[in-house]
């Protein structure tokens, strides 16, 4: 197929002599405007080649290097992820070396990408692994400072997750396990035993409104025995069931009322006991915080009623002890309302 350009094909043709010719400079003035314009272009462009050429070299030596840790590379935007020399060398002055006979230097940081973080500190030249005191950043903002044991987060270190919450303490196999404190960004504050990233044995939670739980946890919820106390004063102790007062145990109100006995989802039932600073007492049957089944009420001047309770109220049919007149006498009662006596 033919070119079609003639003319323009003949010009290059003609440039091409000029360039690689060895007449003198006097020959470049004879070349015409279009021609010069050309050189200028061609020149430019070899340029840039040699320009090229040398960047090209800079980033071979740098592959090269990375080529020897495997699963790094260079860090694609490091405005994202960030890890100083003075958050390094804190650390370093803070935590002692492992000393475990595994040789260790430390390298400038480098990604790994598979896991979307930074890594600067120790590092195991035989595995190529981190191991030892180092820092990894991940590009939602959290960071860990601490000790590694073969590419996982080890015997203690610090965490700052994306949210602002801080966990500090004991790892292991890259999870919390041991003591530590966690503080929420909210303010709340956990100090006590984890296992696999999760609150379990026992601590103490202060919360910012001034309430405080100390007993025990299992898997992050407050479980077994324990004490929770509210900023009014009013506390229970006894049993907890994932985060919820369930067996058996103490409710002390503010006022000084008091209810020892069986609880459910954090509400009365079953038996229990149940008195008033005036020295009221109800022993018997509960059910959603309510006096429900059988039960005693004594009045703090002696009388008393025995007999079924409904929702809370007298029903059904009881009887009442009047101590004026060392006399018990059966009725019927409605709603609380006792509506005639049995003779």
């Amino acid at each position: 197929m033919g070119c079609g350009c003639t003319k323009e094909c003949n010009f290059f043709e003609d440039t091409e002599v000029e360039m690689n010719s060895n007449e003198n400079n006097n020959q470049i003035k004879e070349i015409n405007p279009k021609q010069l314009s050309a050189i200028i272009r061609i020149q430019s462009y070899q340029r840039g080649m040699i320009v090229r050429k040398a960047v090209q070299s800079q980033i071979n030596e740098l592959k090269q290097i990375n080529d020897n840790f495997n699963n790094i590379s260079n860090l694609s935007d490091q405005s994202v992820i960030e890890i100083n020399d003075e958050e390094l060398k804190l650390l370093l002055k803070t935590y002692p070396p492992l000393n475990d006979n595994v040789k260790v230097e430390i390298i400038l940081p480098v990604e790994y990408p598979s896991k979307n973080s930074l890594y600067y500190g120790e590092w195991d030249i035989n595995n190529n692994i981190r191991h030892g005191r180092g820092i990894s950043a991940w590009s939602d903002g959290s960071k860990y400072s601490g000790y590694w044991v073969e590419d996982k987060a080890s015997i203690k270190g610090k965490l700052i997750h994306s949210n602002g919450d801080i966990y500090e303490g004991e790892w292991s196999d890259d999870k919390p396990n041991g003591k530590g404190i966690y503080i929420y960004q909210n303010g709340t504050v956990y100090e006590g035993e984890w296992k696999d990233d999760f609150k379990h044995g026992f601590g103490k939670e202060k919360y910012v409104d001034g309430a405080w739980y100390e007993g025990e946890f299992k898997n992050g919820n407050k479980d077994g025995k324990g004490k929770f106390h509210w900023k009014d004063n009013s506390y229970y102790e006894g049993d907890f069931v994932e985060n919820n007062i369930s067996g058996k145990g103490i409710y002390i109100f503010n006022d000084k009322r008091k209810y020892e006995g069986n609880w459910y989802n954090n509400r009365m039932n079953g038996y229990g006991v149940f008195t008033w600073p005036d020295g009221r007492k109800y022993e018997g049957n509960y059910k959603n915080d309510n006096q429900d089944g059988y039960g005693t009420f004594t009045w703090s001047d002696g009388k008393q009623y025995k007999g079924p309770w409904v929702n809370g109220k007298q029903h059904g049919e009881g009887e009442i002890f009047s101590p004026s007149q060392n006399i018990w006498q059966k009725g019927i009662w409605d709603n609380g309302k006792r509506i005639k006596w049995i003779e």
